[in-house]
């Protein structure tokens, strides 16, 4: 279990250590600003698409080769961020990373709660989930230090080590699981549709702000590198951190008003931005990684309600990746006419008024098991 843990951390350290820098560095590569922002959110891309069939396959054919393989995908990848000397050829190697991810989190999700008691596999998934997070805080907040103070091939240097280290603990992983045929039916979860809804718009909007306007305007904000990793990092600790009391109060309060309690605060912190001074942009980061993770605990709790649970966590990944891809993209669109304290307006404004489809007839607190 330690194993598997510490490779998750650096997993997603690696994945989240550039995001401080590949804005700027698209950018100074001549890249548009739809470009860098497509270079930012574009590792989203590939888990959001094959996230959920990898999670399927990885039932028939074994938990640890597709492990091995996304890690190994990922070592790969932070090999091409050293020789990426264009922004299509930086696009190419994030988009690699994406695809690393894709193979590598069904399956050590999978894997964790295959080795985990039963009685205790949810404080097993817990503790997965918090180190998966608190590696997408400490990788932001290192890559932002390493560039100040190295340069940007350091960060790609340091993706690098971050790489090796998630690969060398899961090589001998043994399963239990031993695989075989996909003999269940696979139906889309319908009730959990409106939750689905609001998790991509909190996604979105969320990661506008931490993965393409505060790297990509930082100049323009007057804060420096490693101000805007700690500000990305900060976002992702507030959302480990708020994940087991938002759990807690989605099993007290249902899943559907924890959901909209998320919105509310992910829109709160996106006004905050409004007024682009660092306190400011520190309460953004913290308001928005916080009500991301109430969003997300409350949409995971609702589809392990399901049966089917396990397609419908895979159907939840997709919709949050799809979420964080769509998020970065617009913002490189709106950043093309508009300025940081429009977008941010404009996009907290989204989010309040579409935060009620939480509350819509299709999604009632779910407290049984679907059959």
């Amino acid at each position: 279990m330690l194993r598997l843990i510490l490779s998750g951390f650096f997993a997603y350290a690696s994945l989240s250590c550039v995001i401080p820098i590949i804005p700027s560095y698209a950018s100074s590569l001549g890249a548009s600003v739809f470009l860098s922002a497509f270079a930012a959110g574009v590792f989203a891309l590939f888990p959001a698409i094959a996230m959920t069939p990898f999670g399927m396959l990885s039932e028939v054919y074994g938990r640890r080769r597709f492990l091995v393989a996304g890690a190994v995908t990922s070592l790969l990848a932070s090999l091409l961020y050293l020789q990426s000397s264009t922004a299509e050829l930086l696009v190419f190697s994030r988009t690699l990373h994406g695809l690393g991810s894709a193979l590598y989190i069904p399956s050590i999700n999978a894997l964790v709660a295959d080795i985990s008691e039963e009685s205790r596999r949810g404080e097993a998934m817990g503790k997965l989930q918090t180190a998966l997070m608190l590696g997408f805080f400490a990788g932001p907040l290192a890559g932002g230090f390493v560039s100040d103070f190295f340069g940007v091939k350091a960060v790609f240097l340091l993706a690098l080590v971050f790489s090796a280290a998630a690969l060398v603990p899961v090589v001998g992983v043994r399963e239990r699981s031993k695989g075989g045929e996909i003999g269940k039916q696979f139906i889309f979860p319908r009730k959990l549709a409106p939750l689905f809804a609001v998790m991509f718009v909190g996604m979105a909007t969320g990661s506008s702000l931490a993965l393409f306007a505060i790297p990509f305007y930082a100049p323009e904000l007057n804060i420096s590198q490693q101000q805007a990793g700690l500000l990305v990092a900060v976002l992702f600790l507030f959302s480990a951190i708020i994940r087991v009391p938002a759990g807690i109060l989605a099993d007290r309060a249902g899943r559907n008003v924890t959901a909209l309690l998320g919105m509310v605060v992910t829109g709160l912190g996106l006004f905050s931005a409004f007024k682009p001074d660092f306190p400011f942009l520190f309460l953004a980061s913290l308001l928005c990684g916080a009500g991301n993770g109430i969003v997300n605990t409350a949409v995971f709790a609702a589809a392990s309600d399901y049966e089917n649970r396990g397609y419908a966590m895979g159907v939840a990944n997709t919709v949050l990746n799809a979420g964080i891809f769509a998020g970065t993209t617009l913002a490189g669109f709106m950043a093309g006419f508009l300025s940081f304290q429009s977008m941010m307006l404009i996009l907290a404004v989204a989010t309040l008024l579409l935060s009620p489809i939480s509350l819509s007839k299709g999604f009632d607190s779910i407290s049984q098991v679907e059959r």
